[in-house]
């Protein structure tokens, strides 16, 4: 997968396949103002404002107070970049576009885009970060609650896409009964669990800013009294006891490696005999054959906020043996360009 050029102009598309245009500078250009577009759009309530029908641009500035000129430029820049459609001095939402962004979506990405706007931010002194290195904490304390709430509840909404069939890639030998889903802040996944083994109940440890916000996105599934939150550090607090399950999901390519692998270790301990553990986390390529858009672009992404990598496959299968864990299955998920690892801790 790569970035491209949407146009409905055949010729463009010609010379694109030739390689006349010069893609990385369009691409680099327009690629930036589409992003910067869409985190716009939710900001501001465009989405939902147009969810129950077309509006013109002085009655969207007029229901959401915005300055009619900039609410017109904007709806514009949304119309060529392809995520509306405009008749008769009315903007709509395209069909692809309201099943992701409409006010009554299943799942509306619009709360996603929140975390965008974070790392929008974030990467503003990437060549910085390049040119002299050093280290970065992106969940340091002094953080405040809104960035909090963007942050988790941006993951939270990425995790609802594939956590039902990341739970069913999980094998288990027999039902579950307690979960511990460690980093899991925004308690996504946890649910997710619940939602398949009705008697499992499951405790997310994690910072408690994040904690917060768990509590309230797990309130609004129902799922309260059946997922606790307990505030606390993976790299200096306990974890626990007698789990049957314990969850490592987009948490190793936080940790140093020496950190990553204790946090394994700790999850081995944690595990009751003939538990299971399941890790999820992006895999760096190495330095052997290519790369696509989305393990380069994590690779990046990780290292310009905090200072980490994602971690070779062969390493983090090595944590995995090496801190007593057997039955060991790998599985690359299609519906997402991660590798979920299990394993069990014996039972005797």
């Amino acid at each position: 997968m790569r970035l491209g050029i949407r146009t409905f102009n055949p010729i463009i598309w010609f010379l694109e396949a030739f390689g006349v245009l010069p893609t990385p500078l369009i691409v680099g250009f327009w690629g930036m103002e589409s992003s910067r577009a869409l985190i716009a759009a939710c900001e501001l309530g465009l989405f939902a404002a147009l969810t129950d029908g077309p509006r013109t641009a002085p009655d969207l500035a007029h229901v959401l107070r915005l300055d009619e000129t900039g609410t017109e430029t904007l709806l514009n820049a949304l119309t060529g970049f392809g995520y509306l459609k405009r008749r008769n001095a009315a903007y709509a939402m395209r069909h692809s576009t309201r099943r992701w962004f409409a006010r009554n979506a299943r799942i509306d990405l619009t709360r996603s885009f929140g975390l965008f706007r974070v790392l929008w931010t974030e990467l503003d002194d990437l060549e910085e970060r390049v040119r002299n290195g050093g280290s970065r904490d992106f969940h340091r304390p002094e953080r405040d609650a809104e960035f909090w709430r963007r942050y988790e509840v941006g993951l939270a909404e990425a995790a609802r896409l594939t956590a039902p069939a990341i739970v069913r890639a999980v094998r288990l030998d027999s039902t579950p009964r307690r979960l511990l889903d460690a980093g899991g802040g925004h308690g996504a996944f946890s649910a997710a669990f619940c939602t398949r083994y009705p008697g499992l109940a499951a405790t997310v440890l994690d910072l408690e800013p994040a904690t917060l916000i768990g509590r309230e996105l797990v309130a609004e599934r129902g799922l309260s009294d059946r997922i606790d939150f307990r505030a606390g550090s993976l790299t200096a607090d306990d974890w626990g006891r007698s789990y049957d399950i314990v969850l490592l999901f987009n948490v190793l390519h936080l940790l140093s490696p020496a950190d990553a692998a204790q946090a394994v270790r700790t999850a081995f301990d944690a595990l009751a005999p003939g538990g299971t553990l399941a890790v999820l986390d992006s895999v760096h390529s190495e330095s052997r054959g290519g790369i696509d858009i989305v393990g380069g672009g994590s690779e990046l992404l990780f290292y310009a906020i905090n200072s980490t990598r994602a971690y070779p496959e062969a390493q983090m299968l090595a944590w995995v043996g090496d801190a007593g864990f057997e039955t060991i299955r790998v599985k690359h998920l299609l519906a997402m360009p991660e590798v979920l690892v299990t394993a069990k801790r014996p039972s005797a």
